[in-house]
């Protein structure tokens, strides 16, 4: 799909989407999210015990509704800004309600494409994505286009993407589950979207193959961590 596709898709799901998403996943996402904040804090504090005098910028990417925004923002310094930056209108108009409503002022929301990143080289401090990565490797561009914008401007990249198991058994009941969800349940919702969003789950890299893109481009330290028999992933990118 192209950018402007995928801008009309998730507008038109921004007032459901955060229930579409947690039920659909039967909260399993929210869990997996979880994981990320966890990788992300871990690096912001690296991060924090080298810069002791520098504010430090993370870049939200694919920011959707802000979950993973808000909840880095509850737990980072309050002098520390998070720029939360997603090509959907609707979707960071949701993002901006929920964090008015918990007080938060270090999160500015950004309407871009990942591809033209408006920042500097080396701007940010730390970039975090979550299930975007996916719609970017079936994006209008190569994929590589888009990681390398990432490369250029963020010092760590940590990433949190569906991903492909190795076991056989499991890899058969997660696609059964998949399809049930998302073709068959995901009609009622998003019908105008369903299948290009399986599709982009079906075909993205398992993670090796991710990992090893990753330092294709230029990455100089990459490592994962499994979630649920490898069903989902974290990446960890170093420049």
């Amino acid at each position: 799909m192209n950018l402007k596709e995928i801008a009309w898709a998730f507008d038109k799901l921004s007032n459901i989407y955060d229930l579409v998403s947690y039920s659909m996943s039967f909260g399993v996402t929210i869990y997996w999210r979880k994981q990320l904040i966890r990788h992300s804090l871990n690096v912001y504090n690296i991060i924090k015990s080298q810069n002791t005098e520098k504010k430090v910028y993370i870049l939200d990417l694919c920011s959707g509704t802000g979950d993973i925004a808000i909840n880095l923002a509850k737990r980072i310094d309050k002098n520390d800004i998070i720029l939360a930056l997603d090509v959907s209108v609707g979707m960071l108009r949701k993002l901006i309600e929920k964090y008015k409503k918990l007080g938060y002022n270090n999160i500015i929301p950004i309407v871009a494409d990942i591809s033209k990143l408006p920042l500097k080289n080396d701007s940010i401090s730390l970039a975090t994505m979550s299930f975007g990565a996916r719609s970017l490797y079936e994006g209008e561009k190569n994929f590589e286009v888009y990681l390398k914008e990432i490369l250029r401007t963020c010092k760590y990249y940590v990433n949190l993407e569906t991903s492909q198991p190795y076991n056989p058994v499991i890899k058969f009941l997660y696609y059964l589950y998949l399809y049930f969800i998302i073709i068959i349940l995901g009609s009622l919702f998003f019908r105008h979207y369903n299948r290009e969003y399986f599709k982009t789950i079906m075909k993205f890299p398992d993670a090796k193959t991710l990992k090893e893109i990753l330092l294709s481009i230029g990455f100089k330290e990459v490592e994962y961590y499994k979630l649920m028999f490898g069903m989902a992933c974290v990446h960890i990118s170093k420049k």
